[in-house]
């Protein structure tokens, strides 16, 4: 029975202590929503005719969303040091893009969305890395980092 009570004390202690948290957590969330809203109304971000950020993913996406596209890449030891360079045709790409959508819902509209099968029937990550074709069409993965330039860049590297 001893054991039952301080078992009961316990739950009792947890729930009591949840509930504060969120009472707090509720009350802090207020406080930060009501600040926003001074800054806001005392300082409103500017609203902006032109978007020099639009403007560099535009610019990249042109330069590098060709087949042709020959560019540099420099591969980076997990120390810094630069292990290696390939001259690439194309563009670097993500193991982790698709062609299809990573989720589905069902027909019966169920409101439940489930992970979607690649093209393959496979699911689940490649891992995280990137991949690129070479000049001479050779496929090469890397999961470290590069440094990627469209004209060749005075660094020492080792070509492969």
């Amino acid at each position: 029975m001893k054991r039952f009570m301080t078992s009961l004390l316990v739950l009792v202690l947890m729930v009591m202590f949840v509930g504060c948290f969120d009472s707090t957590s509720i009350k802090e969330r207020e406080i930060t929503e009501n600040q926003q809203n001074i800054h806001l109304k005392t300082t409103p971000p500017p609203v902006l005719k032109d978007s020099l950020e639009r403007r560099q993913l535009i610019r990249r996406l042109k330069r590098f969303n060709k087949a042709n596209k020959i560019s540099y890449i420099y591969l980076v030891s997990a120390l810094g040091q630069m292990i290696g360079y390939y001259t690439i045709k194309g563009k670097v790409s993500s193991v982790n893009s698709l062609l299809t959508t990573p989720e589905v819902k069902p027909k019966d509209y169920s409101g439940v969305v489930l992970p979607s099968p690649d093209l393959d029937g496979s699911y689940g990550s490649n891992g995280d890395a990137i991949f690129f074709f070479t000049s001479t069409d050779v496929y090469v993965e890397w999961n470290g980092t590069y440094l990627l330039s469209d004209k060749p860049l005075p660094i020492k590297a080792i070509k492969f």
